[in-house]
């Protein structure tokens, strides 16, 4: 016994066997522990918060914490370790409170930590979002939805600027409010430098102002058409028609001329129906009228009146014009509705034994005669 208690207080760099133990078994200890500890926490944390959560599972809160709880254990477990060790006095590190290697070390673990509470805020932020989007979407406005991932990006970057300046001033003792003051001076050099991205914020503030569209409106935007699916505080998502994602800086989104299609209150069609020249005057003026009537028993076409005209004696076709307005915004019905018209059409030139016209030439072949 008394063998082993000198051999636990045998020194080795200024510190004991028994410290040097306790050092790695701590180290050992927090990787063993350290995965299941963060679940248990983030577990409990979700209990209190269970009510307010909804239909989120505790699968994603633990998703989201887990990871940085991992972290803070580790470095507390490290924190706790180091406690029972020494630094050499033949490195000559000075004290905490003096530049060297010492100080160092303290500062990037407090910077470590910070950074890990930085990082444990963004998460609960992101969940509180989720929380949000979830009741945004049982109200019957879309304007929540859009709101939630607005306020999300704000309060990220708010509070990683915040964590960022508590650093400097807590551990590098910086002073902040002089730090802040001084970049006034290069602010315009900053302005420039980031000059895109200011307008993009400028921008997201006027469409959550002007709110020209709203998240599950299709827009025409030049090339790109689709449904809005989120708004951000930098860039606008839009689900194309082919499924694509389409990602579009806000700045474009207000810049260029935009149609909001969802604000239609119609959706027009313009074709023409075309006959064959043999087509006799009294049948052509039946299938005009027929084609009228049927637009404007329809529920959808009757809001606004119809325009059926023979309008054009062309060069293989006597050509009717077909004009109405399909009393909705939404595209599968404007493309239904059209259908079903165009089936009738068909229908109706059938019933009045007329063809349709399709491209033709007559040719005539003069014989010469020879003497």
């Amino acid at each position: 016994m008394e063998i082993v208690s000198k051999w636990l207080n045998y020194t080795i760099l200024d510190n004991p066997i028994r410290d040097l133990l306790w050092f790695g078994g701590i180290i050992g200890l927090s990787i063993l522990i350290r995965r299941g500890l963060s679940f248990t926490i983030s577990r409990t944390i979700y209990r209190f918060i269970k009510n307010e959560s909804g239909e989120i599972p505790l699968a994603e809160f633990v998703r989201l914490t887990r990871r940085p709880f991992e972290l803070l254990i580790t470095l507390g477990m490290i924190y706790l370790a180091f406690s029972h060790l020494a630094v050499p006095k033949q490195w000559d590190w000075m004290t905490s409170k003096k530049f060297g290697g010492l100080m160092l070390i303290q500062n990037l673990f407090f910077t470590l930590l910070g950074a890990a509470i930085g990082w444990l805020g963004i998460r609960i932020i992101k969940f509180t979002a989720l929380i949000f989007k979830q009741k945004a979407a049982t109200t019957p406005t879309p304007i929540d939805d859009q709101l939630v991932p607005f306020f999300k990006d704000i309060a990220i970057i708010l509070w990683t600027l915040t964590s960022f300046f508590v650093i400097l001033h807590k551990v590098y003792e910086v002073n902040v409010w002089a730090l802040i003051t001084s970049l006034g001076i290069g602010g315009l050099v900053i302005a420039l430098a980031a000059r895109e991205t200011l307008e993009n914020l400028i921008a997201s503030v006027a469409i959550m102002l002007e709110r020209p569209f709203v998240i599950g409106d299709s827009i025409v935007l030049d090339k790109i058409s689709g449904e809005i699916e989120q708004i951000g505080f930098r860039s606008t998502r839009v689900r194309s028609d082919d499924g694509s994602l389409i990602t579009v800086p806000n700045r474009l989104m207000t810049t260029q001329a935009l149609e909001n299609v969802t604000q239609r209150s119609y959706r027009r069609a313009k074709y023409y129906v075309r006959l064959s020249f043999n087509t006799p005057p009294e049948t052509i003026a039946q299938i005009v009228k027929d084609i009228r009537l049927h637009l404007e028993s329809n529920y959808l076409t009757n809001s606004k009146m119809p325009m059926v005209r023979l309008e054009t004696l062309a060069e293989n076709s006597l050509d009717i014009l077909v004009i109405y307005h399909v009393h909705s915004s939404i595209w599968r019905v404007f493309m239904e509705t059209r259908e079903e018209i165009n089936f009738k059409i068909i229908e109706i030139v059938h019933e009045h034994g007329a063809t349709f016209a399709y491209p033709s030439r007559n040719l005539f072949i003069k014989e010469s005669v020879e003497n």
